[in-house]
């Protein structure tokens, strides 16, 4: 795997709060960067499929019905 590198501008909170999570883990800040990029590469894919998965069930008329959300919503208390 090759490696390139990048910088981002942040405020002094945040980069206290990620310097004392990678304390905190036995880890170096640049590990903790990596894994949080890694980790919302890996939601926003998911999201993104899910939100296929939903547009290609509503595409075929796979709806709930009104019962279905009442009782949903009733079991929420909304």
């Amino acid at each position: 795997m090759s490696v390139s590198s990048t910088s981002f501008r942040t405020d002094l909170e945040t980069l206290s709060a990620l310097d004392g999570i990678a304390r905190e883990m036995g880890r170096s800040r640049n590990w903790v960067l990596n894994k949080a990029v890694q980790d919302f590469i890996e939601y926003q894919t998911w999201f993104k499929q899910q939100v296929q998965k939903g547009i290609e069930a509503a595409d075929n008329g796979e709806f709930a019905t009104d019962e279905e959300m009442a009782e949903l919503f009733g079991r929420f208390g909304a």
